[in-house]
């Protein structure tokens, strides 16, 4: 079972337009127009991408996952609640809020709420709170820049652009009077390298030789992203994605439902740890 979670755990971080020299369809009861094309506007938001130096974020997902059938089969519901500041330069973030899981003492039946808390800091390290102490650990220094790049990337509107590239054909282009809407609806293996590269990733830094990808079946992905029509900002992005894959002869299904909004852009200087959490953590071996 432990490679059950293992692969679990990658297919959560895994867990980011027909015509593209048109300018956007007005949604219903838009009066404020833009003659822009798609391509203009990713363009567009990808340069924005560049001047943003800090922002926030509230991230909500849900995860739908069942492995095995018949009488054996468990299913069980994660549900995530994220608030996030980014700074780029020193690279930092401060990630806080509570996921919400299936407790193992109660086989299932009940919940079981786990409070977040954690610091990553460039020159620094990786700070995370423990909710059985109430104090903090500090991770070893040899996992910071993974674990920086890849909640950055989960996280970052830039990285998620820029995994969307190759596929800007295939998205539905809208328009309010505020957004830009770029939709994307797939399914099938078409889209697969959309997660390939970052699964692949996220298994080489959790040290796992199997590559699931290769037993991995793509029923349907679901992008939208709201640009804003003023300052070109990526406001939000909704992500939706449903798997298949075998593990352990067993299929492992999952639906997962992800939200990001972004707010406070270039609003922080700094993410500073608290002195007392630097001199109270506990290190923890490699």
């Amino acid at each position: 079972m432990n490679k059950f979670f293992k692969v679990l755990s990658v297919g959560a971080l895994a867990l980011t337009l027909a015509a593209c020299n048109s300018s956007a369809s007005p949604t219903k009861d838009t009066t404020k127009t833009s003659d822009l094309t798609l391509v203009q506007v990713y363009e567009k938001a990808v340069e924005r991408q560049a001047d943003i130096k800090s922002s926030s974020a509230k991230m909500e997902m849900t995860q739908e996952s069942k492995f095995g059938s018949g009488e054996k089969a468990m299913e069980f519901t994660i549900d995530s609640k994220m608030d996030m500041d980014l700074v780029t330069d020193p690279l930092s973030m401060h990630l806080s809020g509570s996921m919400t899981m299936p407790d193992p003492a109660s086989e299932g039946k009940k919940t079981t709420e786990m409070p977040i808390d954690m610091y990553m800091k460039k020159d620094q390290g990786f700070f995370m709170k423990d909710t059985a102490s109430n104090g903090w650990f500090k991770l070893p220094d040899e996992q910071l820049d993974a674990m920086l790049n890849e909640n950055v990337s989960s996280a970052n509107a830039k990285a998620q652009l820029d995994q969307l590239k190759d596929f800007i054909k295939d998205f539905k282009f809208e328009q309010t009077d505020d957004a830009y809407v770029l939709t994307l609806d797939a399914k099938g293996d078409k889209f697969k390298e959309l997660i390939d590269s970052e699964i692949n990733k996220s298994m080489k830094d959790m040290g796992i030789e199997e590559n699931p990808l290769n037993k991995l079946t793509i029923d349907k992905i679901h992008y939208t992203l709201q640009i804003d029509k003023k300052t070109f900002d990526t406001n939000k992005m909704d992500m939706n994605f449903d798997l298949k894959m075998k593990v352990e002869d067993q299929e492992l299904s999952m639906k997962t439902k992800s939200v990001v909004t972004y707010t406070d852009f270039n609003h922080l200087k700094s993410i500073d740890i608290p002195k007392e959490v630097i001199d109270n953590a506990k290190s923890i071996a490699q």
